[in-house]
């Protein structure tokens, strides 16, 4: 009996070890300035808890005028206000920081108002387990959080609870000398304002991302070559730098002076870390509204690397490798297109390339196919065994002037069929289709089985690097069995 009850004491102070140590929760929003919003208010144990409640810049739950931490005897403020004081809360005066650690903040006036902005956020009136407030939802990547409608609490009673919300900055407001700026929300509207700051509101904690690493591009002209990265190294970098943001500025014109000198691409190693939601026009420079010129790769030739690209997180691959008209082959056997909804556009004007191998691809979540390949005039092999064919996603003129792509039984292209009718493994006259079901051992993607097939994995073997279209006999690994394997294919051709 004894031993049964040291074990739960034991297992009672883990529990409360575990408890005492966990690390609050917080959701990557997408937002400009990087900015990561707690699941939870400080308090509170679930997104739905109203938790505590602070005067502005008091770091316990009170809230009393006549005992508030910034004013003297005759009711002045002595450390925050407009005017000569200090206007932003510093460590030791912030709720966040002194009760969740130097990681966390109070949000600024400025976060407050970029996390209700139309252009990155919607907000909606709603109830998490019975409980009143707005949910706010990313538009870049559909993450969000919950703010319950916690009310405010003066020295003798709480108010509003369940009908309003009251948030505190870490900002002084400017409508008033007793006010520091907050956020407000009710049933029918979400916005900023200054409150009275001896009053006891909510707080939501925040911290940043590291926003020193970013995505960007570095041109040599030396060599042609334009290189993605990701990490802080942009400023020492030689060549010519560009940053690549899709999302925030889905639309930029790129490569500008140098397009037409790149023919190669390279995805250098750190792109694997790279969080990006959207690959959108990533290897098209776009329309420059002066020039009036397509700001193509046209000269490039081959892309290196794209096993680099972490695609797991994309949702966004259009016109990602528009115009790209001296490529031959891709080799997409790593992406993971789970996330994605739209490939519009996505090869479109590749007009020498000659496969394309999307075996890979996944289409659950894909609205858009619509001139997928359109313009890939030499194209002849697609590499697919899926059945696109019942994709409800938008798919006109998916294939329009791919006229000498052929199906793996013989179906040619057909121009009365440019949609997704065909896009389906082909299964001869009875059920036609552009797709081939893979070509065995073709392991660089060139449509053929051949010495460089088999020199491919050696190159993989040196590197102890794993590619699905290398693992020819589907034993889960690359080895001399597949080196042999492909030999074996070319002695039978």
């Amino acid at each position: 009996m004894r031993k049964h009850f040291l074990l739960t004491i034991f297992l009672l102070s883990i529990l409360g070890t575990m408890t005492a140590n966990a690390q609050p929760e917080y959701v990557d929003l997408g937002l400009p300035s990087g900015t990561l919003w707690a699941t939870t208010n400080i308090g509170a144990t679930s997104p739905e808890d109203y938790g505590d409640y602070f005067a502005w810049g008091e770091t316990t739950t009170k809230s009393d005028w006549e005992t508030y931490f910034d004013v003297d005897d005759d009711f002045s403020f002595k450390k925050y206000y407009n005017g000569g004081g200090l206007t932003e809360l510093l460590p030791e005066d912030d709720a966040a920081t002194a009760n969740w650690g130097s990681e966390w903040q109070m949000p600024s006036d400025d976060q407050i108002d970029e996390l209700y902005n139309s252009s990155y956020t919607t907000t909606e009136w709603t109830q998490v387990n019975g409980v009143n407030g707005r949910k706010i939802t990313s538009k870049s990547n559909g993450k969000s959080i919950f703010l319950p409608a916690a009310g405010f609490l003066t020295s003798t009673s709480l108010y509003d609870a369940g009908s309003f919300g009251y948030y505190w900055s870490r900002s002084l407001g400017t409508g008033h000398s007793s006010y520091a700026y907050g956020l407000g929300f009710f049933s029918h509207n979400i916005y900023g304002y200054g409150y009275y700051r001896p009053f006891g509101r909510s707080v939501r904690p925040v911290r940043t991302i590291d926003i020193e690493k970013q995505v960007y591009t570095e041109f040599v002209e030396a060599t042609g070559t334009l290189t993605y990265y990701y990490d802080d190294q942009m400023d020492s970098r030689q060549g010519t730098t560009e940053l690549y943001n899709p999302v925030n500025n889905p639309d930029a014109v790129r490569f500008t002076g140098y397009y037409k000198k790149v023919t190669k691409a390279v995805i250098d190693p750190s792109m694997k870390d790279a969080p990006l939601t959207s690959m959108r026009n990533m290897f098209y420079g776009g329309f420059h509204p002066e020039t009036f010129v397509m700001q193509s790769l046209s000269n490039m030739t081959s892309i290196e690397g794209l096993e680099n690209l972490n695609t797991s997180t994309v949702t966004d691959m259009n016109n990602m490798f528009g115009l790209c008209q001296s490529l031959t082959t891709l080799d997409l056997s790593s992406f993971n297109t789970s996330k994605v909804t739209t490939f519009n556009g996505m090869f479109q004007g590749c007009e020498n390339l000659k496969m394309a191998d999307v075996s890979s691809f996944d289409i659950n979540k894909v609205r858009d196919m619509g001139m997928m390949f359109l313009g890939c005039t030499k194209l002849t092999t697609i590499c697919c065994d899926k059945d696109w064919s019942n994709s409800t996603a938008e798919s006109g003129y998916m294939f329009s002037g791919c006229k000498k792509l052929v199906g793996g039984n013989g179906t040619a292209f057909d121009s009365n069929v440019i949609d997704a009718t065909y896009a389906r493994p082909d299964g001869g006259t009875e059920s036609p289709g552009y797709f081939t079901a893979g070509v065995v051992g073709d392991v660089n993607g060139d449509g053929e089985v051949n010495l460089a097939d088999a020199q491919t994995i050696l190159g993989l073997m040196a590197k102890d690097e794993y590619k699905t279209n290398a693992d020819v006999n589907n034993d889960s690994s690359v080895d001399l069995a597949d080196y042999q394997t492909v030999l074996g294919i070319m002695a039978k051709q």
